[in-house]
């Protein structure tokens, strides 16, 4: 029954037309009936939506801006949609995860651009995202966004997403994807609607922030259903020279067939992204020009270009009251490319002690090998730094891949299982020169020119057991994962020979996790599982070109192991009425861990084992909901302590094999780089008529930063800081024909005007100080915004 009142109020929501929502600006219009049913893939049975209660949850409670799935077997989260539809124009898919426990997320600039995130103790890469189920991580790198030095490759924005899923820690396999050591966050799509509307949004505010957003929803037109959208914003940065424009397309569209038994969908994410990169900056400069001091254009400078989309075609269908599938076949390509400039007029040195970034080296790369490249930049430009004063970093990506997934619905068992495979292919290449008109020739200025592949593979299972009268759900499940990689060079600076060095890799991951209610609002649960991520495309870099007892360059077989972590984790949960509560524990154990080292003689990183660490912390989680005669309020809070820190002694040398350097060596107990021992977040939402507030803070603790070039922790810390956002929001009713409602909203971002930075790693000066770099965080900012529903 309560299942039932649930679905009567979402209907009555639905249409009242209270689900209309702006995303980024654009407004987000959600069908969520069968957006429930896909993301758990697909029955048509209720005792699904028992067991899958959250995304109703979230819709049903407009006010809700993040929900606890009560009958979860593993620890989790649901943000929303309110969430989604109030987010602040500088607010990023990555940044709206903060209201969740034990995320923290970077985002220095505009759109998303050099954004970075980590979950509990894990760096972007060690835990997976996906959209519609289909991983957008890159499969060479294993991070989302910024990875492999992508800086503004922006897979989807708060434009695509209807609500998201937040899997931490081991998960059950049917949503688990690849490198999901952390956990896993899965990104909801917006569906179309069943009736035509449409929207327009237009708004400004600080930085020279511009933006606007079209949505239209077609209704059914011969028997499809449509949403397309589109999204730009356009923003000169708060650090000086860091502006940038984003657009990004969406379209949705569903063709139900077999009386609505079946449905043939559609998704199509494009983005396109162009401006310049925002550098690290020495603090002590920030503190001499003031906060928004980014480096002079004609001292330094990174423009990035990139375009690239996700695009899946689907066929859910409900076979009988016992079985029911869903199967994608979808496609990913990233297409980026970056041009560097660095003075040498303005190099380090004696009066300029900072190393700016792209600084151009003093050496003529090319010419250390007999066979390899023959750009002499003294020659052809005077002198070295003359020479080598331009750059050009390509990266593409083209992945193919097809996602069957199948539910049996038996009368005490939901069992799942299915299968993923993809092929990707990678190019990368790096170029340096004396003038922006440069040459693209492998074979003449390359530093290296890679073509790549691998393909991924898994197949799962999983059995959730309903035992006790249906108080006790246990939930075993098991992964098979595999990954075969080949990385072939041409020769370059970095490679005095081309070749190929390839490897193959296979993990079973298992899996277990119970849920039992002993009493009315009560339940407890607690899950163990293991897990591994594969070597990142970086673990390859060194194989090719290494040099012999007789001084002759080889290829090398591979010698980077796998990642592991098992995790143990338990936790208590509690609701009645408008409250909900959790606290959960958990410890997870690695292995192999990958550390990032850069040989500063060659300026080239590469991927490493290094020894084990341990991951462990506690989170609490309350929500409440409340009607009042002065409005309804909506308030959240949660807390999370995360310890990470080595258990074992290593030594991480120079791809050259040169023995450690300071900051190179770890000790067991020493803290690892970028984890805040401790997160919090509190928020409130207001309703009233046409009225609506929101409210939210998030804090963040000190955390140690990395040493430049080694990779590992250095003394240095980034302090901690706290930001509060404010969202205002009134609605307009104009009237039932084609003008509906008028939206006006207001965006308060950093309503204290804290100064603080999220990122940043040890330096030292020409004269050998040390320092810290870092890229500082949005100032307060406000904006503002006008939306017309038609």
């Amino acid at each position: 029954m309560k299942v039932l009142k649930r679905k009567s109020l979402y209907h009555a929501l639905l249409g009242a037309g209270l689900l209309a929502c702006a995303a980024n600006g654009a407004q987000a219009q959600s069908a969520a009936t069968s957006q429930i049913a896909r993301k758990q893939d697909q029955t048509a049975d209720k005792k699904k939506d028992v067991k899958n209660l959250t995304a109703i949850q979230v819709i049903a409670q407009e006010l809700t801006l993040t929900r606890i799935p009560m009958s979860s077997a593993f620890s989790a989260s649901v943000i929303g949609p309110s969430a989604i539809r109030f987010a602040s124009p500088m607010l990023s898919v990555q940044s709206l995860l903060e209201r969740t426990p034990s995320i923290n997320v970077r985002t220095p600039a505009a759109n998303s651009v050099r954004t970075n995130i980590t979950f509990r103790a894990f760096s972007s890469g060690q835990f997976s995202e996906t959209f519609d189920g289909v991983s957008i991580n890159d499969p060479f790198n294993g991070g989302t966004t910024n990875t492999a030095s992508t800086r503004n490759n922006i897979p989807l924005t708060l434009n695509n997403v209807d609500s998201v899923n937040v899997y931490r820690g081991i998960n059950n396999p049917a949503v688990t994807s690849y490198n999901s050591l952390g956990g896993t966050i899965a990104f909801q799509p917006r569906d179309p609607e069943a009736k035509a509307s449409a929207s327009a949004t237009l708004g400004g505010g600080s930085f020279g922030t511009w933006f606007y957003g079209l949505t239209a929803n077609t209704g059914e037109i011969g028997g499809v259903r449509s949403l397309v959208s589109i999204a730009h914003n356009s923003s000169d940065g708060w650090q000086d020279n860091s502006g940038n424009r984003n657009t990004n397309f969406y379209y949705a569209g569903e063709l139900p067939y077999d009386n609505a038994n079946g449905t043939v969908y559609a998704y199509v994410i494009y983005n396109t992204n162009a401006g310049y990169t925002p550098h690290t900056v020495p603090l002590p400069l920030i503190q001499q020009y003031g906060y928004h001091y980014g480096w002079p254009l004609d001292w330094t400078n990174s423009y990035n270009k990139d375009h690239g989309g996700t695009y899946i075609l689907g066929d859910r269908m409900w076979v009988n009251d016992s079985l029911s599938f869903n199967i994608r076949v979808y496609a990913r390509n990233v297409n980026y490319q970056r041009e560097s400039f660095s003075n040498p007029a303005y190099a380090q040195s004696a009066t300029q002690p900072y190393a700016l970034p792209n600084q151009a080296g003093d050496y003529s790369f090319w010419l250390f090998n007999a066979a390899g490249p023959t750009y002499d930049p003294t020659a052809t430009f005077g002198s070295n730094v003359l020479g080598n004063d331009y750059h050009t970093y390509l990266y593409s990506t083209q992945q193919y891949g097809v996602m069957p997934h199948f539910t049996l619905d038996l009368p005490d068992n939901e069992v799942k299982f299915g299968a993923d495979y993809s092929h990707t292919r990678l190019h990368s290449a790096e170029y340096w020169y004396g003038a922006h008109a440069m040459p693209l020739t492998t074979g003449y200025n390359d530093a290296w020119d890679e073509r790549d592949s691998r393909d991924l593979g898994s197949f799962f299972a999983q059995d959730e057991i309903s035992l006790l009268d249906d108080s006790l759900h246990v939930t075993p499940g098991v992964k098979y994962l595999f990954a075969h990689t080949k990385d072939f060079d041409h020769i370059g600076f970095f490679y005095p020979i081309s070749g190929t060095v390839s490897d193959t890799e296979s993990y079973t991951s298992p899996t277990v996790g119970a849920n039992w209610q002993p009493v009315k609002h009560v339940s407890i649960y607690a899950a163990w599982g293991k897990t591994a991520k594969f070597p990142g495309i970086a673990a390859y870099y060194n194989n090719v070109g290494q040099s012999n007892a007789a001084g002759q360059p080889v290829v090398v077989p591979l010698h980077v192991s796998p990642e592991y972590v098992s995790d143990i984790e338990a936790g208590v949960r509690y609701e009645r009425g408008g409250f909900q509560g959790a606290l959960n524990v958990y410890r997870e154990n690695f292995a192999n861990t990958f550390v990032q080292s850069t040989d500063p003689s060659t300026g080239l990183s590469s991927t490493v084992n290094g020894g084990s660490s341990r991951y462990k912390g506690a989170e609490l989680d309350l929500q409440d909901s409340q009607h009042t005669s002065y409005g309804d309020f909506s308030i959240y809070g949660n807390i999370a302590e995360n310890k990470a820190y080595f258990t074992s002694d290593f030594t991480v040398a120079s791809s050259s094999g040169v023995s450690a350097t300071a900051g190179q060596t770890v000790h067991s107990g020493q803290p690892l780089a970028g984890v805040p021992k401790h997160l919090a977040n509190l928020g409130i939402g207001w309703k009233w008529q046409g009225w609506r507030v929101n409210l939210s803070e998030h804090y963040s603790g000190s955390q140690y930063v990395n040493e430049y070039n080694a990779g590992l922790p250095a003394a240095e810390t980034i302090p901690s800081y706290a930001v509060t956002n404010l969202t205002i929001r009134d609605t307009l009713h104009v009237g039932d024909g084609m003008w509906k409602d008028v939206k006006l909203a207001l965006y308060v971002d950093n309503v204290f005007d804290r100064h603080y930075y999220t990122f940043g790693y040890g330096d030292t000066t020409y004269g050998g100080t040390p320092f810290v770099r870092a890229i500082y965080e949005e100032p307060r900012a406000y904006f503002a915004s006008a939306t017309v529903d038609f």
